[in-house]
């Protein structure tokens, strides 16, 4: 059995036996640590916009008592920054529990604890991380078996995509480009990285796959660029008409030859879906498959 197949099964299997006893619910979270949940979970503050978007996938909004003045996907109560955390704010919203990030979040654990405020870390980093995401949150939030339904449709739904461009003959070369005002300072993402994986499901050719870094990101310039002349390039954007990144790269004289500079293909996404590896990955991952089977 495969090791991601594998891990899924058992965290069906500890849904179910969260659904049988609920007193008894404990999961590991994204840091290894083992927590308890002696009751429902009724109130949370969603730390982190990552979090936010998988309890709006599954529809459980209405539980969220708080959440940072970055979110986007839920209208809540707003405690300010991600990082350091209102704690004082926190305790006014009395939650049961609150969701966090990993990295820069994880000395906020200790704060919590302080006050004898659960917390529950998520850091999915790949479409595995991402369907075991949801049912744990729909575990925690008292519905394992809409998770499970929501995991595996949001499962079946990737798997469609990635099985149709697997039959192509011609795929495109491909580079994601996290730019804004330097072509000297550019991020891709290798091996290791969601981004990796989408381009692979949308049925591009990743030309950073050789490399990684930190979870398959690392900084590269312009001259990487040049040597891999990608056929496609992939932008962020982040709010509607934003061609930061793109105009960036049109506009730099050692990226002429390239040739998705060239012939202009340069597809914008999305940058707040692109970002994480949550529910709403989704849509790029469309998106990205229409035009790659577009510009074979």
């Amino acid at each position: 059995m495969k090791k991601g197949i594998k891990k899924y099964v058992v965290l069906l299997l500890l849904t179910v036996l969260s659904v049988l006893t609920f007193a008894q619910l404990a999961l590991v979270d994204d840091l290894g640590r083992f927590v308890k949940f002696d009751s429902q979970v009724q109130r949370v503050v969603s730390a982190a916009p990552l979090v936010s978007d998988y309890i709006k996938y599954l529809g459980l909004e209405e539980k969220v008592v708080g959440v940072t003045d970055w979110d986007t996907s839920i209208e809540s109560e707003k405690i300010g920054d991600m990082f350091p955390l209102n704690i004082e704010k926190i305790i006014s919203l009395n939650p049961d529990l609150v969701f966090l990030s990993g990295g820069f979040q994880e000395p906020e654990i200790e704060r919590l604890q302080r006050y004898n405020i659960k917390s529950f870390v998520i850091n999915p980093v790949g479409f595995n991380d991402i369907y075991k995401t949801i049912t744990i949150i729909g575990s925690i939030l008292g519905e394992p078996e809409r998770a499970v339904e929501i995991s595996n449709k949001f499962r079946q739904q990737y798997l469609g995509i990635a099985k149709n461009a697997f039959l192509w003959t011609k795929k495109p070369t491909v580079l994601y480009l996290m730019v804004q005002n330097n072509v000297g300072e550019m991020w891709t993402a290798g091996t290791g990285s969601y981004i990796n994986e989408l381009i692979a499901y949308a049925g591009g050719l990743n030309l950073a796959a050789p490399y990684s870094g930190n979870n398959g990101f690392f900084q590269i310039g312009p001259e990487f660029v040049v040597a891999q002349n990608p056929d496609i390039i992939i932008v962020d954007a982040y709010f509607e008409g934003d061609e930061t990144a793109k105009n960036t790269l049109l506009n730099a004289p050692q990226l002429k030859n390239v040739k998705a500079i060239k012939n202009g293909k340069i597809v914008t996404v999305d940058g707040n879906k692109m970002s994480q590896a949550s529910p709403s990955i989704i849509d790029v991952l469309s998106q990205l498959n229409q035009y790659f089977g577009d510009n074979r």
